[in-house]
């Protein structure tokens, strides 16, 4: 259990590095050289499927043992060594939102193993995707609402999936 803590705490490290990065690019793009505003944005997608990938690797180690859990283990390194090789040669959100939602799937997969020894947890993992995944959708598909644009709905669901995410690691 502290393993798979530990590293849902530096997931929402790299989470809150991201969203530092994110919102500088965001806050002060026309002040930015456009050097600055790369490694900025490179940042973001890196610390992005960071955290990402930490967190399955949290939800495997509290869930699974053996060779499932070997598996999974090396499937989410996987996963993170191609996104990091893709977001090495582009800038594309859409690489961010696939991988998020193949992250999504593959937590989704590990609930069933959750579901009889941890229902609280399991509530708070659920919570937490649903609210992941109805970012990404905002995200792509351009919705507004007021004042705020498809992005700013996004990361209001994002800061939202985060406290449920929390709320299932301290059952870890």
């Amino acid at each position: 259990g502290r393993r798979a803590q530990r590293l849902w705490a530096v997931a929402f490290q790299a989470g809150a590095a991201a969203a530092l990065a994110g919102g500088a690019v965001h806050g002060f793009a026309a002040a930015l050289t456009p050097l600055a505003h790369d490694v900025l944005w490179k940042a973001v997608l890196v610390g992005i499927g960071l955290a990402g990938s930490l967190i399955l690797a949290g939800a495997v180690l509290a869930t699974l043992t053996g060779r499932w859990q070997t598996a999974f283990l090396a499937g989410a390194a996987g996963q993170l060594a191609v996104y990091l090789a893709l977001v090495s040669r582009s800038n594309d959100v859409r690489i961010a939102v696939g991988n998020g939602a193949l992250t999504i799937l593959a937590l989704l997969a590990l609930a069933p193993t959750t579901a009889s020894r941890h229902p609280r947890r399991l509530a708070w993992i659920l919570l937490a995707l649903g609210l992941m995944a109805a970012a990404l959708v905002v995200q792509r598909s351009g919705l507004a609402a007021g004042i705020l644009n498809h992005n700013d709905i996004c990361h209001l669901l994002q800061t939202a999936a985060l406290w449920h995410f929390y709320r299932a690691g301290l059952l870890l």
